[in-house]
């Protein structure tokens, strides 16, 4: 398989502080001799400055801290694909790499903390807020409206850095997933003409710590209730046009999936809970398309398949979504 978006971080120079409360390394002349370190970064879609922010965080442990506290040496923005820094004492080093969407009126306030504004240094009280994503207008395929970007990617490392010269190899991974609900053609499924299509999302996760209790775990936290509404195009199937159907798609933190789907026509309204005949529970799994497609007016209203080719099972994701490619169809 062929990653995409493989570019280098060499590590050969200084960086930002997080916050007023969180110091880095102590001076220079408590060690003798600093590390270096070139970090080797892919991930499973294109970086991009221009839509994403790309952040190192680099924890240590210290003894004035408690034990259960990761001391946030520092926190460097990554930016056009180069990372400088020098002054890293040859130790054990806890680096999580983030890469996340930048957003319009959001900026790097998608970055938070337990406490928002409280400046903690303890690295397991970092968060990211996805809420600026939830609060985004679902993708659409009829009318054709791009799905906005909500894609977070992270990779922790443990690493103890040796003097000189260290090289990471660091391939970033994709946490939140997607759901996809398929209502069809909305002529074909409903008697009278569909006005306004409402999909309800409850208790869906708005936070997500950086940190992985050091076994890939995804911590959620804040679980809230979002709504989106779209305005379906018309299908016009006296002339003979193709049949399109009216899909919708959010990005969400992996979790159990529970909400309705209302439909809204010029006779009544109609709401359908997200249950499927094939599935007692729903979830959302990371880097993991939920895809519900109605199968109209009758109880179990939906068929649910997980991943992006037709007639998979669950876990199975699509290469088209997630960026790897088989190099025999470069």
């Amino acid at each position: 398989m062929k990653k995409n978006s493989l570019y280098t971080l060499a590590c050969l120079g200084v960086a930002a502080l997080l916050a007023a409360g969180c110091s880095g390394d102590d001076a220079a002349g408590d060690f003798v001799e600093p590390a270096a370190a070139t970090f080797r970064i892919s991930t499973r879609a294109e970086v991009n400055d221009a839509t994403q922010l790309t952040r190192l965080y680099i924890g240590e442990r210290k003894p004035e801290h408690a034990s259960e506290a990761l001391h946030c040496n520092r926190v460097v923005d990554i930016e056009n694909g180069t990372l400088n820094l020098t002054d890293l004492k040859p130790q054990w080093y806890k680096f999580v790499f983030l890469c996340v969407p930048k957003i319009d009126g959001t900026g790097e306030d998608i970055f938070t903390e337990e406490t928002p504004g409280d400046g903690s240094c303890d690295m397991n009280k970092l968060m990211v807020d996805y809420t600026p994503v939830l609060n985004q207008a679902p993708g659409t395929e009829f009318p054709d409206v791009p799905t906005p970007d909500g894609d977070i990617f992270r990779k922790v490392e443990n690493y103890w850095l040796q003097s000189g010269n260290n090289t990471i190899n660091v391939e970033l991974n994709r946490l939140n997933g997607q759901l996809v609900i398929d209502m069809g053609v909305l002529e074909d499924q409903f008697e009278h003409e569909v006005t306004q299509i409402t999909l309800q999302v409850e208790d869906t996760p708005t936070r997500l710590y950086i940190t992985d209790n050091d076994v890939d775990e995804i911590k959620t936290a804040d679980p809230k209730t979002f709504t989106w509404t779209t305005t379906p195009d018309k299908n016009d199937l006296t002339q003979g046009d193709p049949e399109y159907h009216h899909k919708l798609t959010v990005n969400l933190l992996p979790g159990t999936l529970s909400g309705s789907i209302t439909v809204t026509t010029k006779r009544g309204e109609f709401s359908y809970p997200l249950t499927g005949l094939n599935a007692p529970s729903l979830s959302i799994k990371q880097n993991t398309r939920t895809v519900l497609e109605f199968n109209g007016v009758q109880d179990n209203y939906f068929t649910v398949r997980y991943a992006g080719y037709a007639g998979t099972g669950i876990d199975v994701d699509d290469d088209e979504w997630d960026g790897w490619q088989d190099e025999n169809n470069d």
